[in-house]
């Protein structure tokens, strides 16, 4: 039986983008991922922790949200002067991209409770955009959770990486 990690005949002739499982013990996690960062970049996450139910409802409010009439989300629509919001109209080389988006971000305030349209939320980006609870219900709570797994994990990962990359409390030249 081959290691879970280790290297192929078929690895060498087609890389496979690599998999870094937080839940391994940490001295193969710190090396892995040293290797993943340091060689190629990126890397694939397993195990992060983020629930799989909240990352199905994240799936079907997000469809939601993108099932809604145009018209419906046009109403939120970003401008020059809030850069959050619904978009379809960003260009590529001076070309049309073919995608729709919503931008959502931490709210100025730092504070999910405060209203998205209170003056302590405004900050440099503008405001967050939700559709109204009518048109897609429980919309806005689901992302508010996802956003704030994420961003724990975004904050996990950082600290691991900067441990192995050389930074604060970690090994310099990594391992």
């Amino acid at each position: 039986m081959t290691p879970r990690n280790a290297a192929t005949a078929e690895d060498i002739t087609q890389p496979q983008i690599p998999l870094i499982d937080l839940h391994q013990p940490p001295h193969l996690l710190r090396q892995q991922l040293y290797a993943a960062c340091s060689t190629w970049g990126f890397f694939q996450l397993l195990n992060h922790d983020i629930p799989s139910s909240l990352l199905s409802q994240f799936r079907e409010a997000i469809s939601s949200f993108f099932s809604l009439p145009y018209e419906s989300k046009l109403k939120l629509k970003r401008n020059a002067n809030n850069s959050r919001g619904y978009f379809d109209d960003e260009l590529t080389k001076r070309r049309r991209d073919w995608k729709e988006c919503l931008d959502v971000g931490v709210p100025g305030s730092r504070d999910w409770s405060a209203g998205d349209d209170a003056d302590i939320n405004s900050c440099l980006d503008g405001r967050n955009r939700f559709p109204v609870e009518e048109e897609c219900p429980k919309f806005r709570e689901v992302v508010v959770r996802y956003f704030e797994e994420c961003a724990r994990l975004s904050n996990e990962l950082a600290v691991l990486m900067a441990g192995v990359l050389g930074g604060e409390g970690g090994v310099e030249g990594g391992m």
